[in-house]
């Protein structure tokens, strides 16, 4: 079963918690009266937003301690996760952690078969002060950015043994699947291996387009590829590496780099000389700003994937990226865009949602290749600068007060989503965007006002024998 992230649940404490202690619960009664003994409250989207982040920090931090504990050893149940709970304050720092193992098992329900999480008690011997030191160091290292100025919980789970070390014996296993390929391949697929250093044989393979490195455990990595004078393509997804311990020489081909899911706090320096590069991929890390990027080295590239980081600073010279056609931007901690956003005159994908933008630059208009933005779950109060070639554009789950009254510029526009705001007016405007296809309405404050509500009743039957879809 996939990695599973559980319920995150807000919640007031009818039970006292112990400043930063590590428990871990050793039987199904404890277990049970720590399932109950919460209260849980309603949580907004953006609430919502904000606790997944914290979730996802820790966990990540926490699969990251696993793999790199030499001690720990493979656990014969394959199906074990860990469980974790965390106690936040009103401070946002953790009061106490209390971990557990447990698997996923299948039950049959009247309504039909489904999983079910159960408690499962482990061997006395079992590698409990490993796992609570591994906790313990992850608190230490996590920074919550999410606040909501309450005791909330932070609970999740994952199996364990795609983290633990594989490192024992990797280098005969390495050995064994080079020698078996031809001289002439174009790709190699080293994935999930334990490898901690890079076998000097791979340099063998002059022919290599293709150099997938993803699931191992280095932590630091030198790849010569002027070594590699055909390699295109550098995959180290779920790998342990950082913006210091990583190094790419570059040669004339390299056009795509996946460095997502690994320990990268600042944007990596040590690949800017690949300036052919197209594709670069840095998710899932903890990348806070990007101020000291020299982006004009990455003239080439069109796709800029950071999604899942903690970036609360963009870089005014993100406009240097001449050729970027896609932005992915997800699940950061943004609060605006720089000016020299503007320049990104080939931009035709922005993604920015799950983010806390209170605005947008004013000039958007300037990019003319832009035909999609997804900004849901942001601050948004306004949205009044519509790029000419915008086809698709999704702002639920803000602030806006009014349907964007500059809507009509946006004469390409085909979908709209406004859901899930505090719109009271303006919908007259969406009868003057012509090529519009689908809207999405629902969750806004139409019906405080009863004139307005009347109008966009109408509005919506005139729409709707255009063939426009209405939600």
């Amino acid at each position: 079963m996939k990695t599973l992230l559980a319920c995150i649940a807000l919640s007031f404490f009818t039970f006292p918690v112990f400043s930063q202690r590590i428990i871990f619960v050793e039987s199904q009664t404890e277990y049970d009266l720590m399932t109950k003994q919460r209260l849980n409250i309603d949580i907004d989207n953006q609430m919502l937003s904000g606790l997944r982040t914290n979730n996802f920090l820790l966990q990540r931090i926490v699969q990251i301690g696993i793999k790199k504990d030499q001690k720990l050893e493979k656990i014969e149940n394959d199906d074990l996760l860990i469980g974790f709970k965390v106690f936040m304050n009103k401070e946002n720092k953790p009061d106490s952690l209390k971990f557990w193992f447990g698997a996923y098992n299948q039950k049959k329900f009247e309504f039909g078969g489904t999983y079910a999480f159960e408690y499962q008690v482990v061997d006395e011997h079992f590698q409990i002060d490993n796992f609570k030191q591994i906790f313990k160091e992850a608190l230490k290292n996590c920074q919550f950015h999410y606040n909501p100025v309450l005791r909330y919980e932070i609970n999740g789970n994952f199996k364990v043994n795609p983290f633990i070390t594989k490192t024992k014996g990797s280098e005969v296993a390495i050995k064994n699947i080079l020698a078996t390929k031809d001289i002439s391949t174009k790709e190699l697929k080293l994935e999930n291996l334990g490898l901690k250093s890079l076998p000097h044989e791979i340099y063998k393979f002059k022919d290599l387009v293709e150099l997938n490195l993803s699931k191992n455990e280095f932590e630091a990595l030198k790849i010569n590829a002027k070594k590699l004078p055909n390699l295109r393509r550098i995959i180290l997804t779920d790998n342990l590496l950082s913006e210091r311990t990583l190094t790419i020489k570059r040669n004339k081909k390299i056009q795509v780099i996946n460095l997502s899911d690994n320990y990268f706090t600042a944007f990596p320096k040590k690949i800017q000389k690949n300036r052919r590069l197209k594709e670069l991929h840095l998710a899932n890390n903890f990348i806070k700003q990007t101020n000291n990027v020299r982006f004009r080295r990455f003239g080439k590239l069109e796709f800029l994937n950071l999604y899942n980081n903690q970036i609360f600073r963009l870089s005014e010279n993100i406009g240097k990226l001449k050729n970027l056609q896609v932005l992915d931007l997800y699940h950061n901690n943004l609060k605006s865009l720089p000016d020299g956003f503007t320049k990104l005159k080939k931009l035709e994908t922005l993604a920015i949602s799950n983010n806390n933008l209170w605005g947008i630059p004013h000039n958007m208009s300037q990019l003319i290749s832009l035909k999609t933005i997804y900004a849901h779950h942001n601050k948004l109060s306004i949205f009044d600068s519509f790029p000419p070639n915008l086809e698709y554009l999704d702002i639920g789950f803000n602030l806006l007060e009014t349907v964007p009254k500059h809507l009509n510029f946006a004469m390409k526009l085909t979908y709209l989503d406004i859901s899930n705001n505090r719109i009271k007016s303006g919908a007259g405007v969406l009868s003057q965007v012509t090529k519009l296809k689908n809207v999405a309405l629902s969750a806004n404050d139409f019906e405080s006002d009863p004139t307005k509500f009347a109008e966009l009743q109408q509005i919506i039957v005139d729409l709707e024998k255009k063939s426009v879809s209405v939600k």
